[in-house]
C-alpha cells in the first residue's frame, strides 16, 4: 500500500498541472448535426443522450442540432437554419437501411453534400457499411458510413461513438462527452488507451539513458514525474468528460487513491528494472502501459457509477494489461531497435564517406 509521503509527493504533482487549460478544453462549444428519418433519428438521439446509470447526466448546453431530411428539403439550407448547420463541427445522418431513400431525402443529402462538412452516415440495420452509398445519395459517398446492425444493443452506443470522435476534431472529443452521456464510455476507452501507449512510449525513450550508471538515477526520477502527471491528467480527463465538477482540489481528494496506487507501480518499476542491465527495458515498459491503464479503469468505474473495483476484479485488469503491455513494449522495442540499426547504419556509411574523402588515394 502507498504511504502517506507517497500521497503526499502525489498531492505535491498534481498541483503542478496546468488543469486550467483541460478544463478549458472540456467547456469548448461543441454542435453535432443529427439528421435523417424516423425512427432512425430518434434511436441516435436517444443514444447519445442516454444516461442511465451515471453518476452525473448532460452538463452544458445541448450540442445537437435536430432536424428531419424532409424538414431540410421543405426549408432549404438559407436563412437561421442553415446558418447554424454551417457552424457545425460534425454531420451525423441516421439511414435505416431496411427502407429506399424517397426523391426528398435525395434532394436534402444533396443540400448537404453541397456543404463539404465532416460527415458520418449511420446505417441502421445493415450488415456491413458500403464503400460507396448507391444512388440517388452518391453525392456523400466521401463521407464515413459505418453499420449499426442492432441500434438496440448493448454495444450501440459505442459504435455511435467510435463513428463520431473518428471525423470529429480531437479537441472537442472531452467536451462532447461531457454533453452527450451517450459518448463517454468511448471517449474513455480511447484516451485510457491513448495514455496508456503513450507512457509506454516514453518509458521505451527513457529507458536507454537509464542503463548508463552515471545518468539512472536522475532519469529515474523524471521517469516518476512525468508518469505521474500523465496519469494524473487522466483521470482528471475522465472527471470531467464523465460530468463531474471541475473543482479541481475535490477531484484531487476522490482521486488520492488512486494515484496513490499509481506510485506502487513506479515503485515496483524501479525496483525490478531502474537499475538493471538492457534486459530490463520490455518489463519496465510493460509497467509503465499496465500501471497507467489500471489507473484509468479504477478512475473510469469510479466516475462514471462510483463503483470501486475489487481487488480479485483489480487484478484481473491489471494482469490482463500486463500481457497487454509485455505485447506492445515487445513491438515497441523491435521497432525502436530496428530504426536504431538503420539511423547507425547510416552514421556509419557517411562516416565512412568522410574518412575516404580525406585519406589520400591510391595509384
Amino acid at each position: 500500500m502507498p504511504s502517506w509521503n507517497d500521497l503526499g509527493a502525489a498531492f505535491s504533482t498534481l498541483r503542478e498541472i496546468d488543469v486550467a487549460a483541460i478544463r478549458e478544453e472540456s467547456e469548448r462549444p461543441v454542435l453535432i448535426a443529427c439528421l435523417g428519418e424516423q425512427p432512425a433519428l430518434a434511436r441516435a438521439v436517444g443514444l447519445l443522450s442516454r444516461s442511465e446509470g451515471q453518476r452525473y447526466g448532460p452538463v452544458g448546453l445541448n450540442p445537437l442540432i435536430i432536424a428531419t431530411l424532409a424538414e431540410l428539403r421543405r426549408g432549404g439550407l438559407g436563412g437561421e437554419r442553415g446558418e447554424t448547420l454551417r457552424r457545425a463541427d460534425l454531420l451525423l445522418i441516421m439511414l435505416d437501411s431496411r427502407e429506399p431513400i424517397s426523391a426528398h431525402s435525395a434532394a436534402a443529402l444533396k443540400l448537404l453534400a453541397d456543404l463539404a462538412m465532416p460527415t458520418v452516415i449511420i446505417l441502421t440495420y445493415a450488415q456491413n457499411a458500403p464503400l460507396a452509398l448507391d444512388d440517388p445519395s452518391r453525392t456523400l459517398s466521401t463521407a464515413h458510413a459505418i453499420a449499426l446492425p442492432d441500434p438496440d444493443a448493448p454495444q450501440a452506443a459505442d459504435l455511435l461513438a467510435d463513428a463520431i470522435f473518428e471525423r470529429l476534431p480531437s479537441e472537442l472529443h472531452m467536451a462532447a462527452a461531457r454533453r452527450l452521456p451517450g459518448l463517454r464510455s468511448g471517449y474513455a476507452r480511447q484516451i485510457i488507451n491513448t495514455t496508456s501507449f503513450s507512457n509506454a512510449t516514453y518509458a521505451l525513450a527513457s529507458a536507454l539513458p537509464e542503463q548508463v550508471p552515471i545518468f539512472n538515477l536522475p532519469f529515474a526520477a523524471a521517469d516518476m514525474l512525468v508518469l505521474t502527471k500523465n496519469q494524473a491528467m487522466l483521470v482528471y480527463k475522465l472527471a470531467l468528460a464523465y460530468g463531474a465538477p471541475p473543482d479541481f482540489q475535490a477531484r484531487i481528494r476522490e482521486v488520492l487513491p488512486v494515484l496513490g496506487g499509481a506510485f506502487v507501480w513506479r515503485q515496483l518499476a524501479r525496483t525490478l528494472v531502474g537499475l538493471i542491465p538492457v534486459w530490463g527495458i520490455v518489463p519496465k515498459v510493460a509497467i509503465a502501459y499496465a500501471g497507467t491503464y489500471s489507473t484509468g479503469m479504477v478512475a473510469w468505474r469510479w466516475f462514471e457509477s462510483g463503483e470501486l473495483l475489487s481487488g480479485v476484479r483489480l487484478k484481473e485488469i491489471t494482469d490482463e494489461a500486463l500481457r497487454t503491455g509485455r505485447e506492445r513494449a515487445m513491438t515497441l522495442v523491435a521497432s525502436a531497435r530496428e530504426r536504431g540499426s538503420e539511423v547507425s547504419g547510416g552514421i556509419v556509411e557517411q562516416l565512412g564517406r568522410r574518412v575516404r574523402s580525406i585519406l589520400p588515394r591510391g595509384k
